[in-house]
């Protein structure tokens, strides 16, 4: 029943702007950005973006760079708060810190992987065809920089948190940054060269996931954490699906997963972690939370079973469909 309500609810919701979602980002319970493609577009394969300022009741058309639909990878949208915010389509990297008014392109060729920021700036993980480097760029003027040492042989997966930074290319390294006054320095990975690693953090503490030894829809996860000091495993997600995002908060750790043409998000991180979103189709991207209660996620995308963004108001108990 809910996959069918899921379905018809769909068209209902993307009737509104037009808009097919592919990524979203919320910087608080209310204000949100969707970036998708546009089917009202006289071409086809428009990308747009759109914002709302009441937690979805409301969308807004935004300026939108001249992005590409890709092939292989998918439009993503990042927003540290209303008006600092990046798009790419994994070729090109637009940033903006007026929200959407002005969009300034990345500069250089390469590969587009991990976006994030720190205090002052955009960063981004960017593979220049022999090696993948994290990227930073002032928040209101500049061109974009390598931060030096934090680079690693050949395509690496990365990934970046608050203060935190991975990189890893599978079975061959997996290394990992921390940021302070004095910059960026290296520490030891949280997960070993097998693993996959997504970073987190919740108050002062830093968090990492640590996803390895894949089966036939289902893969181990191990929930690490930090108070200072070595990463330690406190708890073990269900091996249910292949990790496709995580996200944690004060109030919970949320991981989602995909599998035998199913998709889930798990809830812990007690001692026994519940699975209270299960949907067939597509996987779930862009999980994340805004504040410690609120979070949200896409399922599938453009040219998928289903496009749709959902949302949690209590740290991931209940999930609803957020009409775009």
């Amino acid at each position: 029943m809910s996959l069918l309500l899921a379905g018809t609810t769909a068209s209902v919701a993307q009737a509104d702007t037009g808009v097919v979602p592919a990524s979203t980002s919320w910087v608080s319970a209310d204000r949100g950005w969707v970036l998708g493609v546009d089917t009202l577009c006289q071409t086809a394969k428009c990308p747009q973006l759109v914002r709302t300022l009441d937690g979805g009741a409301t969308w807004n058309r935004v300026r939108t760079p001249a992005l590409s639909i890709p092939e292989t990878d998918r439009l993503r949208v990042l927003f540290a708060n209303d008006a600092a915010g990046m798009v790419t389509d994994g070729e090109q990297l637009f940033v903006t810190s007026n929200g959407g008014t002005r969009w300034e392109p990345l500069g250089m060729k390469g590969t587009v992987g991990a976006l994030g920021f720190d205090h002052n700036g955009f960063l981004a993980v960017i593979y220049d065809g022999t090696s993948s480097r994290l990227f930073h760029r002032e928040l209101w003027f500049g061109s974009w920089q390598p931060v030096p040492g934090v680079e690693v042989k050949g395509r690496a997966f990365g990934e970046i948190a608050d203060g935190q930074v991975s990189l890893s290319t599978f079975g061959v390294e997996n290394r990992y940054w921390t940021q302070s006054p004095a910059g960026w320095l290296e520490e030891a990975a949280p997960c070993d060269i097998f693993a996959a690693t997504r970073l987190g953090e919740a108050g002062t503490d830093r968090y990492a996931l640590c996803s390895f030894d894949p089966g036939f829809g289902n893969m181990t996860k191990e929930l690490r954490k930090s108070e200072g000091g070595p990463f330690k495993t406190i708890s073990t997600p269900p091996r249910e699906g292949i990790t496709t995002g995580f996200a944690i908060s004060p109030e919970a750790a949320l991981v989602a997963a995909t599998g035998r043409d199913w998709s889930f998000v798990h809830r812990g991180p007690g001692e026994k972690w519940d699975t209270l979103l299960t949907l067939g189709g597509p996987p779930f991207e862009d999980l994340a939370f805004s504040d410690a209660k609120h979070a949200t996620l896409v399922r599938g995308g453009p040219g998928q079973e289903f496009a749709e963004v959902y949302r949690t108001e209590d740290a991931g108990i209940n999930w609803k469909l957020v009409k775009i």
